[in-house]
């Protein structure tokens, strides 16, 4: 059964959203490696990463990055593997795991939370966009215009695809890392040595270790949607490695810098001190664009497999809008607290996946099996309510192991999972 278009035009149309990715639209895994990068250079990051800095200092701070990226690092490894053995993308790996109708459950899910984040890294931009425009040149002009510009230009790159987004990166990054490396001197130049005055301490070097692990772990899990067009499995796992356990880390320090020389928490206040609201402003901006062109093409991907008659531009323009939308509502803090939900809910989903893949299937897998997967797939829903419930537990601080909810639910649903496939087998052998 041909799921993705009648011809290899059309299976390329829509992105290969629907079956496997053929072989003469891979790329290296250096464009692999300027994705995932520019994925990592955004809102979050810069928080995450200055907070840690101010709390921890050069040293400390320096080697929790090093650590938590080093587990960012291996995990995505192995899904990228997943990712590029199969040529699935996320959401075709999570049919064969979840079956058909429980994958339509598992997908929503997903596309919920990347469209809920599309939306409010947009009204952070937005906001972001009206305070430089009010400084800069003294215009009061509305956030919702930067939110309705900034999505325009997003929606256009993603319909065009993974060439789109590979195209982006390869433009963005460098001009990222550049305003990173710029802000870090700046900062240092005028505030030499290290101020510890940052009025508020919020991580030890533990938690550090493991908010930067949850800072990235849902990237980590959709790591097959763009590792799948990786010329070789060497590539697409050398080159995710790189990108999270080595260039991330740096990212972050850069990030770090500017709030451990200045002892102020938000870098868009720092970069402002300095007479740089400019550049701070165009790399909030390109952040925010790299940042959302992922979460859209992803999300895309997922609804892909729910639309089946559906073209994945026309899919994406439609979450565009949606995002867009959500970025005008004024109840964002309502939001954030629903999708820090979902986002516990998200890598128990990965975890399945990939054992799915690796030790129950051994690779053996094709659309045409995917007529005859049941409905439901029992281990799979089992696993994953349970893992969301230790993940609940553990972000509420009650039972983990970890103590951040992504982390733990991870866990428990690849022991779960792998333990109930163990025990239907025993059953099936006894009963013939």
């Amino acid at each position: 059964m041909n799921t993705n278009g009648g011809s290899p035009v059309g299976r390329a149309v829509n992105d290969f959203a629907r079956g496997k990715v053929d072989e003469s639209a891979t790329s290296s895994g250096l464009h692999l490696a300027l994705i995932i990068v520019g994925g990592t250079i955004g809102f979050a990051i810069f928080i995450v990463a200055s907070q840690i800095g101010g709390s921890l200092g050069y040293a400390k701070a320096g080697l929790a990055f090093i650590l938590g990226s080093l587990v960012l690092g291996s995990m995505g490894a192995v899904t990228s593997y997943v990712g590029a053995r199969s040529r699935f993308s996320t959401y075709l790996l999570t049919q064969f795991a979840f079956g058909r109708q429980g994958a339509k459950l598992a997908n929503l899910a997903v596309a919920i939370s990347l469209i809920g984040w599309y939306g409010v890294i947009s009204n952070f931009l937005g906001q972001a966009g009206q305070q430089m425009l009010l400084d800069l040149l003294g215009l009061n002009v509305s956030p919702y215009l930067t939110v309705l510009v900034a999505s325009t230009l997003m929606v256009g790159v993603t319909a065009a695809g993974f060439t789109g987004i590979d195209k982006l990166a390869a433009w963005l990054v460098p001009v990222m890392v550049f305003f990173l490396i710029y802000a870090a001197w700046a900062s240092l130049t005028s505030s030499p040595g290290q101020n510890t005055n940052l009025e508020y301490k919020v991580y030890t070097f533990e938690t550090a270790v493991s908010a930067v692990v949850g800072s990235y772990i849902a990237g980590v899990i959709i790591q097959p949607d763009y590792s799948r067009f990786a010329i070789n499995r060497c590539q697409a796992t050398w080159s995710v490695f790189m990108a999270l356990g080595l260039v991330f880390p740096i990212i972050q320090y850069l990030s770090a810098i500017p709030s451990m020389a200045t002892g102020e928490p938000d870098l868009l206040v720092v970069m402002k001190a300095l007479g740089l609201l400019l550049p701070a402003f165009f790399l909030l901006f390109l952040g925010a664009w790299s940042s959302n062109v992922l979460c859209l093409y992803s999300a895309g991907l997922s609804v892909a497999t729910l639309l089946t008659n559906a073209r994945l531009a026309v899919i994406v323009i439609a979450l565009g809008v949606i995002g867009t939308a959500i970025a005008f509502v004024p109840a964002q803090s309502y939001l954030i607290d629903f999708l820090v939900l979902l986002g516990i809910a998200i890598p128990p989903i990965g975890a399945i996946y990939i054992c799915e893949s690796i030790f129950i299937r051994k690779f053996d897998m094709d659309t045409d099996v995917l007529t005859a997967e049941p409905g439901i797939s029992w281990p799979a829903m089992i696993s994953w309510l349970a893992a969301i419930g230790m993940g609940y537990m553990s972000e509420s601080g009650v039972l983990g192991l970890s103590y951040i909810g992504s982390i733990d639910s991870l866990i428990t649903s690849a022991l779960v999972y792998l333990f109930l496939k163990l025990l239907f087998r025993k059953k099936l052998v006894n009963t013939t």
